[in-house]
């Protein structure tokens, strides 16, 4: 017996195989071929369609944590994924090597949660205003999570959780040792789906497990280089009991943005915005050129220099 095609919501996906949750069940999918493809149509076109050309798609994986797709079931629990509905938003990074494809960590997202540790393993800056700037460039709510806040509040990192209050940040700091924030974090995520962003070894699976009993996902030690170690092998999706999702992710080394210019860079730290138009050239590069507005904000200290530092690093090279 086949069963109604039906929609439902990619929960997991792992090694190819995507778990979809549809009417109470869960179904292990595989998807169809023409996923894979793109197919191209003459502009002007009448009666039958004919193809005039097919392409590979641009995405590593056509399918992501989140998709609502319409599927396929069968009695055995297995289905079939025909189509990807359209996406509400997405968070997505350029694929590491040269092919420049797309990867698309999550779609229809409430919001991103950068998890950041304020030590063990060190916190790299850089890459998480990268990440903001992805959040940015893809019109996705963000907020900030400083975890293992029993460890170090030294004056730096309170500078920089004060530098992205002041941006408008949401932020929230935590300790699964001392309990730390536990309410802050719990009304951060209620009633939303949230992807957790963030390096490997800053604590990303033992927050969801902190914040939802019974899981048990595994986690990991910082390795003795100071790098956290990939403890989280595949993308998914968990309920929350007091409503809403959480989306977990291997850690991340490096963010490139895709599709990005770099005359659209600027608008990718909210706080630039409040001069841009203002510089004496038109065409400013807010980089070497007199008369920058942002620049001069931040000699000023409207703009830390940190910040700063990170544009033009992201400039030339997104």
């Amino acid at each position: 017996m086949t069963l109604i095609p039906t929609t439902g919501t990619v929960i997991r996906q792992y090694l190819g195989h995507y778990y979809v949750s549809a009417e109470g069940a869960e179904y292990e999918c595989g998807i169809s071929t023409r996923l894979r493809k793109v197919f191209e149509y003459p502009e002007s076109e009448s009666g039958r369609r004919r193809v005039t050309r097919v392409r590979k798609t641009s995405a590593v994986d056509p399918v992501a944590i989140g998709d609502r797709v319409r599927m396929e079931p069968s009695p055995d629990g297995k289905g079939f994924i025909t189509e990807v509905l359209p996406r509400d938003n997405k968070i997505s990074r350029r694929a590491s090597g040269k092919s420049g494809r797309e990867q698309v960590l999550a779609a229809n997202i409430g919001q991103v949660i950068a998890v950041y540790a304020v030590a063990d393993p060190d916190p790299d800056w850089t890459l998480l205003d990268r990440m903001m700037a992805i959040t940015e460039w893809q019109e996705v709510p963000a907020a900030i999570c400083f975890n293992k806040c029993d460890l170090n509040l030294d004056d730096e990192v309170r500078d920089v959780i004060d530098e992205f209050k002041r941006i408008g940040y949401p932020t929230v700091c935590t300790s699964t040792v001392d309990d730390q924030g536990r309410d802050a974090f719990g009304d951060l995520l209620k009633g939303k789906i949230s992807l957790f962003m963030g390096p490997s070894g800053v604590g990303k699976s033992s927050l969801v497990n902190w914040i939802q009993p019974g899981l048990t996902l595994r986690t990991g030690e910082v390795s003795a280089t100071g790098e956290g170690k990939h403890v989280t092998t595949h993308t998914e999706l968990f309920p929350l009991s007091f409503g809403g999702w959480v989306g977990d992710i291997p850690g991340v080394r490096e963010f490139h943005l895709r599709d990005v210019e770099p005359i659209d860079i600027p608008f990718l730290f909210r706080e630039f915005r409040q001069v841009l138009g203002q510089c004496r050239f038109r065409n400013c590069a807010h980089v070497n050129e007199p008369g920058c507005a942002i620049k001069e904000a931040v000699e000023e200290g409207l703009i830390s220099q940190r910040r700063y530092d990170s544009f033009v690093k992201l400039r030339g090279d997104p």
